[in-house]
Order: C-alpha cells, then sequence, then structure tokens
C-alpha cells in the first residue's frame, strides 16, 4: 500500500510541476500537428474536400494528384493522416506519429515549393508551413531518436533493449538455422521469380542477385571481423 501511494504522490507531484518553456512550446507544437493533420485528413473524410489544383488540368501537382486518387493512394494518405492526427492529439506514440508524417511531409513541401511555387507564390507558403511544423515535433521528441544516430549499431530486435549485450552461447552459435533460413528464402524468390514471371522475365537478376551478394557479405564479415567489431556492426 505504501509503495502505490508513493507512486501516486510522485505522478501527482509531476503534474503540478511548473511547466517549462520547452514543454509549451512542444506541446504547442504537437497541438498544431494534430489539428493540422486532423483538418487535412477530415476535410477530405467528411466533406470530400481536395485542393483546388484537382480540377486545374495545367497544374503539374493537380495531374498527379488526380492519379493518386485514382489508384487509391490519395484517399489512404488522408485516412492515415487523420489517424495520426488523433494519436497526435492524445499524445499517444507521438514520436512515432512525426516520424511516420515526414515522408508526406517531405513530398507535401517538395511539390509546392519546386513545382507550384513558380506557377502560384502562396505555394511557397504552404511547403515551408509543411516542413516547421513537422520538423518542429521532431525536434521536440528528438531524444528519442539518439540511438537512430549513432554511426553503427549493433542489432537488436524490438524486444531488446539498447545496451543489451547477446549471451555467449548465442554469440557463438551454429550457422546451420541461417543456412536453412537462406535456403527457404531462396526457395521462395525463386519460386515466385519463375511461376509469377512472364517468359522473358523468369529469374532476372534482380529478384535473385541481391539476396545472394547480401548473404556472402554476411558471411564474409562473420569471418573476418572480430567480436570487438562484431559488437558495432
Amino acid at each position: 500500500m505504501s509503495s502505490v501511494l508513493r507512486k501516486a504522490g510522485t505522478g501527482l507531484g509531476e503534474a503540478m510541476q511548473p511547466k517549462t518553456l520547452q514543454w509549451q512550446f512542444v506541446t504547442f507544437a504537437r497541438i498544431l500537428f494534430a489539428i493540422h493533420l486532423l483538418y487535412s485528413g477530415g476535410a477530405y473524410i467528411f466533406f470530400g474536400w481536395v485542393p483546388s489544383a484537382f480540377f486545374n488540368p495545367a497544374s503539374p501537382v493537380g495531374r498527379f494528384m488526380v492519379e493518386l486518387d485514382t489508384i487509391g493512394l490519395y484517399p489512404l494518405v488522408k485516412y492515415l493522416e487523420f489517424t495520426l492526427g488523433l494519436f497526435a492529439l492524445a499524445n499517444r506514440f507521438t514520436p512515432l506519429v512525426a516520424v511516420m508524417e515526414f515522408p508526406i511531409t517531405i513530398m507535401i513541401a517538395y511539390l509546392n515549393l519546386f513545382v507550384e511555387g513558380a506557377i502560384a507564390p502562396r505555394h511557397y507558403y504552404t511547403g515551408v508551413q509543411e516542413l516547421a511544423i513537422n520538423v518542429a515535433v521532431l525536434l521536440g521528441y528528438g531524444a528519442y531518436y539518439r540511438s537512430m544516430l549513432n554511426a553503427r549499431n549493433a542489432p537488436k530486435w524490438l524486444w531488446q533493449s539498447a545496451d543489451e549485450r547477446p549471451p555467449a552461447a548465442e554469440r557463438s552459435a551454429s550457422q546451420l538455422p541461417i543456412w536453412l533460413i537462406f535456403a527457404g528464402l531462396m526457395a521462395v524468390v525463386m519460386a515466385a521469380s519463375w511461376f509469377l514471371g512472364s517468359a522473358d522475365r523468369r529469374l532476372p537478376p534482380r529478384d535473385w542477385l541481391p539476396p545472394v551478394l547480401s548473404f556472402v557479405t554476411m558471411l564474409a564479415l562473420m569471418r573476418v571481423a572480430s567480436p570487438a567489431v562484431e559488437s558495432r556492426i
């Protein structure tokens, strides 16, 4: 009981602590990011709104968006944005949300700054706005990405901690399992390439050569790398 009360008291104390400028700025950026995504996705989902360039045959971006809509990718992006906005607004998985949205942000910024900007200067603002909001959230939660910025990283499963080292038995494990995995992978690759390809496109090098080269390189690294070096690869 006493431990529960201590935890509750600690949580209450943290909640009552004065909020720093960092907290205020990052929280503002997160909520702005969330509302921006909810507006962008919700306007399409609930009202069918699309940018005016959609109906302008002279707009390269308009033609691009029409094709995205034709193949179903434009609606997918809007539903994804709305979902990400809900998570960001609730402050759930915010670092992941910011990363997932960033490729979409880059695409929107590029289209506005380098394609549509020369046609209508208003797009310069849109491109900068998209980047600024997303980048502010990425920087605001940047500590969660710090381990990703190491130049070299040892393999770690999702459920392992960053500083966890594999046991000695695992470091000297048999190579038989990886050979079996590789053989199974190549069987799938070769079968798919042969049976799903047309007569003139069966077993092209782009299907089987990358996995073969990757496996050979991995075996070479196993032989030439010392344990100390392997821990950093």
